[in-house]
């Protein structure tokens, strides 16, 4: 905090938290490091676990150039909250047997790849879907806290959807819905087409809204790394609305999943059977046509006579 005197502490982006927040950081990312320092954190053993500003700072939505702590206090207990960015592009090892956490520094998304790639096997699917359904998976419903579930490989996320509660006063929420669509797509980085508004019902001052996260474009689905970084976002209060939309609450997530179809004997061996087909055709296309080549020449060849080969007369037909 003492090496930051040129910048101004300002309030954070939601009233109803008390986040530190500093303005005149300047908007490019990338030079964030000419202006915060490097945290460590440090274990009981004397070990540290250094952080760069990207891993412990979050944009300030109402102020550009500020950005806030990525570290909370914890209500009334005594103990801290981390945010989410403290551990981006980090591979956290837990030992339970042992007590212990390990860190270690690498890009995620190559490391998703790898761990997913061809031959890896898929995680086991969890308790909460029917491997046996072919008509649809039921939706997985929100757990208290942070989402400790894996979506398996073979299912697809269709649709998320996650209930809104917002506390405003003298308001009226229905011209500011596209406003709040962008938010939340930006929050939850993912394009703003993507945020559906499904239900909308408002009792005086608060409004109960229910939104739905649709796959992006013309997909059919959204893919599992992302639907698990939405509901990460929306568990993680990584929400960060203007004061004008009052204090807000977001509960009830689920996951629209499907299961892959089975496919008949036909479909999976359409191609194949097209092909067979069509090459088929044209080999016997192909044989047809030097057949007849061959017996046209063959014909032509035996209509002429040696010069001295006896032949009958024959009578000229009157004119």
């Amino acid at each position: 905090m003492k090496t930051l005197k040129h910048l101004k502490q300002i309030r954070g982006p939601d009233p109803n938290y008390n986040d530190i927040c500093f303005a005149g950081a300047g908007s490019d990312v990338s030079q964030l490091s000419k202006t915060f320092p490097e945290v460590d954190m440090v274990f009981g053993n004397g070990q540290k676990f250094s952080l760069a500003p990207e891993n412990y700072l979050f944009r300030h939505s109402k102020v550009i150039g500020a950005y806030c702590l990525g570290i909370f206090q914890n209500g009334k207990d005594p103990t801290t909250l981390l945010g989410g960015i403290v551990v981006r592009n980090t591979l956290v090892t837990y030992d339970r047997e042992n007590e212990k956490v390990g860190f270690l520094k690498t890009n995620c998304s190559d490391l998703w790849g790898k761990l997913h790639g061809p031959g890896a096997p898929s995680p086991a699917p969890s308790a909460s879907y029917n491997r046996n359904s072919t008509a649809g998976a039921p939706p997985v419903m929100a757990p208290s806290g942070r989402p400790n579930f894996t979506i398996p490989a073979e299912f697809q996320v269709g649709l998320i959807t996650f209930d809104m509660s917002l506390s405003m006063n003298h308001s009226d929420l229905a011209p500011h819905i596209t406003e709040l669509s962008q938010l939340i797509a930006n929050d939850l980085d993912i394009d703003a087409s993507q945020v559906h508004l499904l239900n909308f019902t408002s009792k005086g001052d608060e409004y109960f809204l229910r939104w739905g996260i649709y796959p992006a474009g013309s997909s059919r689905y959204i893919a599992n790394s992302t639907a698990m970084s939405i509901i990460v976002r929306l568990t993680g209060r990584h929400l960060k609305l203007p004061d004008t939309f009052g204090g807000y609450q977001l509960d009830n997530w689920k996951l629209e999943t499907h299961p892959p179809l089975k496919r008949s004997w036909w479909k999976q061996h359409f191609l194949a059977v097209v092909l067979g087909v069509l090459i088929t055709m044209v080999l016997g296309l192909a044989s047809f046509g030097g057949w007849f080549i061959w017996r046209q020449r063959h014909q032509a060849f035996g209509t002429y006579k040696p010069v001295g080969a006896v032949v009958p007369e024959q009578e000229l037909q009157p004119l």
